[in-house]
């Protein structure tokens, strides 16, 4: 109905401009209305007769651009009445235009290509390259593969990036440097020496951090845990981070006390360590306070009525409820841990970040469960009887039935101890955020 009452008012509005001699615009409301409806028949009808009359316009107005030279207006006169015309067609309406102008709109694509690539390949040459991307938009707009502009595309947008590159290297900014040779191999990555520079730039960004795992862990799970998150983020860093070399196979990964290594009393062993191991960072982690809860399941015994319609006679039902058992289970399980680090800078012994956080995971079932086989509808059962119950007290039954249909599986303490370890790479990986790149 909206696209129909829509079709009309378009319709009427391109009967008034069309009136008014306002022949183009009324074209195209008529082409808004049988877009709107395309069974309008009086739509269709106009849009063949007043639409020719608007590509005739058209028409015209190319030739005289195209005459008189004016090769844009040209070329935007003959676009605007070939989208025109595509339309109708698209609509079971024909439109005819002179088909010898299309050799004279490539005529005047190849002037506009020309005179474009001309003045882009003298603002490339005195290094204007900002202004140079419009005129080669221009020609990639008709032709990309014109002459060279393919080329100077890439000059117009990677030369000012390399220069900036350069500068930013020479001043070691090292991670602007990144940025932009990143954006340079984006478009190029055979720009110049554009590869070897990225290659010296991260060298020079690069960082070894070390990691430190405690030695004094006695409860296995915690234990075992630290060796998993040891292997997991060492993994995880070294894809996540390009320029971030990982430590972890020299003697000092494993030391006493590792998580007090920042205290003053050990800068003499901190700088050792650095010293050997040429790291850049110390990352220091441990888990502590493993728990596992589970309640065991509670499950008690419970009271419903079923109802229970009886015909008396043709035209009496008597409706009793009859008391039944059923089972009202809650389970419950939990797995959390403690979770500790330092990020140290190993040339200055001081803390980058550091942070304790506990970590859970849990999950509960809640459901109902009859004493005994049955085929009740669970339609006709009530967590009450109605007749005893007052009004007041009595409230809508269909949680409580849907209650028997509940989820019954529990996930496992190692599902939840994975949920927890996700939580905990993620925290690792968050804990580099600004200090790696």
């Amino acid at each position: 109905m909206l696209a129909c009452s829509g079709s009309k008012k378009y319709f009427k509005a391109a009967e008034k401009l069309e009136k008014q001699g306002l022949v183009n615009e009324a074209a195209n409301y008529y082409l808004e209305s049988l877009q709107r409806k395309n069974s309008n028949v009086d739509a269709r009808m106009k849009l063949s007769q007043v639409g020719q009359k608007y590509v005739n316009n058209m028409a015209s107005e190319f030739f005289r651009n195209h005459s008189t030279q004016q090769v844009e207006a040209a070329l935007e006169s003959y676009e605007r009445m070939i989208d025109f015309t595509e339309k109708t067609k698209a609509l079971e309406v024909k439109l005819d235009y002179p088909k010898a102008y299309d050799d004279d709109y490539k005529e005047n694509i190849e002037k506009f290509c020309e005179k474009n690539y001309n003045q882009a390949y003298n603002l490339v040459n005195i290094k204007s390259f900002t202004n140079s991307r419009k005129h080669i938009n221009n020609v990639k707009k008709y032709n990309p593969n014109y002459k060279d502009i393919a080329n100077l595309d890439i000059i117009s947008v990677c030369e000012p990036l390399y220069q900036n590159a350069v500068s930013a290297l020479e001043n070691k900014n090292y991670q602007s440097a990144a940025s932009l040779l990143n954006s340079i191999a984006n478009k190029s990555p055979d720009y110049k020496d554009t590869k070897d520079l990225i290659e010296l730039t991260n060298s020079t960004m690069g960082k070894n951090m070390l990691f430190f795992t405690p030695t004094n862990t006695t409860n296995k799970n915690e234990k075992e845990l630290e060796e998993y998150y040891f292997n997991q983020f060492s993994q995880s860093a070294q894809q996540k981070y390009k320029n971030l070399k990982i430590i972890n196979n020299t003697p000092f990964t494993k030391i006493n006390n590792a998580t007090d290594i920042n205290n003053s009393g050990n800068i003499d062993l901190i700088q050792a360590i650095r010293k050997a191991s040429n790291a850049d960072l110390f990352f220091i982690f441990d888990v502590a306070d493993y728990k596992e809860n589970d309640n065991g399941g509670q499950k008690f015994l419970q009271k419903g009525y079923q109802e229970i319609k009886t015909k008396v006679n043709d035209t009496l039902t008597k409706t009793d409820y009859k008391e039944f058992s059923y089972y009202s289970i809650k389970h419950a399980k939990s797995v959390s841990i403690q979770y500790h680090f330092k990020l140290i800078n190993a040339y200055t012994n001081q803390i980058i970040k550091s942070n304790t956080q506990t970590f859970s995971a849990n999950d509960a079932i809640d459901y109902n469960q009859f004493a005994n086989k049955n085929n009740m509808n669970i339609n006709s059962l009530y967590p009450y009887n109605p007749l005893m119950t007052a009004q007041a007290n009595q409230f809508n039954p269909r949680n409580w039935r849907s209650s028997f249909s509940n989820p019954r599986n529990l996930k496992s303490t190692s599902e939840l101890q994975i949920e927890i370890n996700n939580k905990v790479v993620q925290s690792f990986n968050s804990s580099l955020t600004n200090v790696v790149n």
